[in-house]
Formats: structure tokens, sequence, C-alpha cells
């Protein structure tokens, strides 16, 4: 699949599926860096430092981003989806493929407790990559 239409497809199926889900309630600084050693804990390697910014500006609003070692959570996306989204791509995954979806969803099911099978049949539907 096309990384652009892969990339549309998952942030389409994040914007709508988790609009009422807990993962996608706004946290503390406090919360999200709790939540991130959680998730970061399936994962070797240095964790990333995690900051509340501005974030990048893309298509006339800005957006939460992983570089290198930092993560930026823009407003309104300073949530344990958000975070787990962009410690996906801290662990190397840098395009939103069948891999990326693969390990996003194996840590939502395993730290956060979400549904696997909903997680896959709903994305599905939404055309993200499986």
């Amino acid at each position: 699949m096309n990384n652009a239409i892969a990339t549309r497809n998952l942030y389409r199926f994040e914007e709508i599926y988790f609009l009422d889900h807990a993962v996608g309630k706004q946290r503390t600084l406090r919360e999200i860096k709790s939540a991130a050693k959680r998730v970061w804990q399936k994962h070797r390697g240095k964790m990333p430092k995690i900051y509340f910014g501005l974030g990048t500006k893309y298509n006339g609003q800005y957006l939460s981003y992983q570089q290198g070692d930092e993560i930026h959570l823009a407003e309104g996306q300073r949530d344990y989806l958000t975070l787990t989204h962009e410690l996906v791509h801290a662990m190397g995954y840098d395009y939103h493929d069948k891999k990326f979806v693969d390990v996003y969803f194996d840590l939502l099911e395993n730290v956060f407790h979400m549904h696997r099978g909903e997680l896959e049949l709903t994305a599905g539907l939404y055309g993200v990559d499986r």
C-alpha cells in the first residue's frame, strides 16, 4: 500500500474509532511519562524524552511528532493513543505499514487492555494496512 494512503487511513481510524475511548482522554505530563515507561518496557533501548509542545504544522493544524530521541505532544493530542503511536515510531517503525500497525496494536492490547479482535476488525473497515 502507498505510504500516504496508509497514513491517511490510519489517522482516520484513530480519529474516529478512539473518539470516546479512555486512551484518547487528555492526560497530564506525569501520567504520560508513567504510561510511556509501561509501554517502553516492551522495547529495549533508551526511552525518548517526552515534551508537551506546539507540535509541527501540517495541513493547517499542529500535530505531535517523534524525532530522534524526543517526542513532542501537541495540544489536544496529549493522550495515551498518540503517545503509543509516537513511541512505535521511536522504536524504529517509520511508516504506517503492517509492521507498524502490528506493534501498535500489540501495545494497545497488552498495555492498555484493548480488545485485539475489535481493533483488527475496525481497522480493516478503515483500510488500515493489515
